[in-house]
């Protein structure tokens, strides 16, 4: 399993990367899972009065809803990175968000000011807006992906770890 992040401030273009890539390595046959971290509260994924929200709001922790083309299970709690990553079996895991975690990331910024305040030094290349006006930053690389899709995917797989017990320990307890 490659396992990498796409980090960058809000608009800067994470899910647009994040998007492109996903579409990229599914169509080279790549089983692609994402997991999106976000700091807002009270999301819902589901519409006030269905079956499941219902069944979370009478009191249930976890609801499972499991139906002929897609299976999606809410738990009432915030899982902890560990939790998502081990006993998952996907070839790519793109993490989405996840500033604060230095693993191998692609930091996607629209100035040099918002590509700084995400760099880590595990940071392998920048995106986002940033790319319409740079082609390098901190000795990286900036990648449009749009234009070069596979230059981006390639690098990503090339600089991914491959262990979650690895990544899940390096969230110390933050995610």
């Amino acid at each position: 399993m490659y396992i990498f992040a796409v980090s960058g401030l809000s608009k800067t273009g994470k899910t647009t990367v994040v998007e492109a890539m996903v579409r990229s390595y599914s169509t080279k046959g790549f089983n692609v899972a994402t997991i999106k971290n976000s700091a807002c509260k009270n999301l819902t994924v589901e519409n006030s009065g269905a079956d499941t929200a219902r069944h979370r709001e009478a009191g249930a922790v976890a609801t499972i809803l499991r139906s002929p083309d897609i299976t999606a299970i809410v738990r009432k709690k915030q899982l902890s990175l560990e939790e998502l990553l081990i006993g998952i079996d996907y070839d790519i895991v793109i993490l989405e968000g996840f500033g604060a975690l230095d693993i191998p990331k692609i930091v996607t910024a629209a100035s040099f000011v918002d590509a700084d305040t995400k760099y880590t030094p595990n940071t392998f290349a920048f995106s986002g807006k940033l790319a319409a006006s740079a082609v390098s930053y901190r000795s990286l690389p900036v990648i449009n992906c749009f234009e070069d899709t596979d230059r981006l995917t390639e690098l990503a797989l090339d600089m991914a770890w491959r262990d979650p017990f690895m990544i899940a320990g390096r969230s110390g307890g933050v995610y």
